[in-house]
């Protein structure tokens, strides 16, 4: 079961570039209007440069988050006790069929057998029916309460950080061998970016003192205090340089 990600198309922001003036020059006491000479002009400072655009991998949040992971794990239990219970019941419901091919199909028997036959089929098909959709719903609000924990995160690291916009992105590289690897990379709505990756940030504090559960198909996420770019197995590109409310920046 998955979830179809949409993909829009959008228009990067400008750059924020933050740079300090020069001090004016000064006059000549005297000096029949000539500039002065005065002390040398100070040496130039360094630009603080930021950005007021960053991009997200959605996949990866989903692939590495701890708690969703879990819950997943916890349906795919439920999903695969409910399917052992449906096997027992499909083996009970053909073992009345093999008996009923031993009746006379004119005879009180046959007709008995039939009609409890029909009616355990019936029962049988509602329940998965039934079932089918609880899981579905269940899926959906794993997905949705997840997914708006996500946009949580996501508005409070940028709003600290004055990131403007934030466009959804695949870190995945297209396969050439692979029809909806390549049909996912033609439409991907971000081509190229370049140390704007606020991903790690992100899963960090979602994953913040939780440990991945075992046998998921996540990779465990890394400690919340180790720095981005030097995390083990999902290590991700170093993420952008953001302004800070007080002027300073992070990296």
């Amino acid at each position: 079961m998955r979830l179809s990600l949409m993909c829009a198309t959008f228009v990067a922001g400008p750059l924020s570039v933050f740079i300090l003036a020069a001090p004016a020059a000064g006059q000549v006491p005297g000096g029949a209007g000539r500039p002065a000479a005065g002390p040398p002009p100070a040496a130039a400072q360094p630009v603080v440069a930021g950005t007021s655009v960053a991009v997200i991998d959605i996949a990866f949040i989903f692939k590495n988050h701890v708690r969703f992971n879990a819950q997943m794990n916890d349906m795919k239990r439920d999903i695969e006790a409910f399917d052992a219970a449906m096997r027992d019941e499909t083996t009970k419901i053909n073992k009345k069929q093999e008996i009923m091919q031993g009746f006379n199909p004119a005879s009180k028997e046959f007709k008995a057998a039939d009609e409890e036959l029909a009616h355990l089929k019936s029962d049988f098909q509602i329940k998965v029916a039934a079932k089918r959709r609880e899981f579905l719903e269940q899926e959906a609000k794993v997905y949705y309460n997840i997914y708006r924990e996500v946009e949580d995160k996501v508005t409070e690291f940028a709003l600290q950080n004055r990131i403007q916009l934030v466009l959804r992105y695949t870190s995945d590289e297209m396969k050439p061998d692979d029809r909806s690897s390549v049909l996912q990379g033609v439409n991907k709505p971000v081509v190229f970016q370049d140390r704007l990756d606020i991903t790690q940030h992100v899963l960090n504090k979602l994953n913040a003192g939780a440990t991945m559960p075992a046998g998921t198909g996540g990779v465990a996420p890394p400690s919340v205090g180790a720095p981005v770019g030097n995390q083990g197995p999902i290590a991700r590109p170093p993420g952008p340089v953001v302004p800070r409310a007080n002027g300073g920046i992070q990296r």
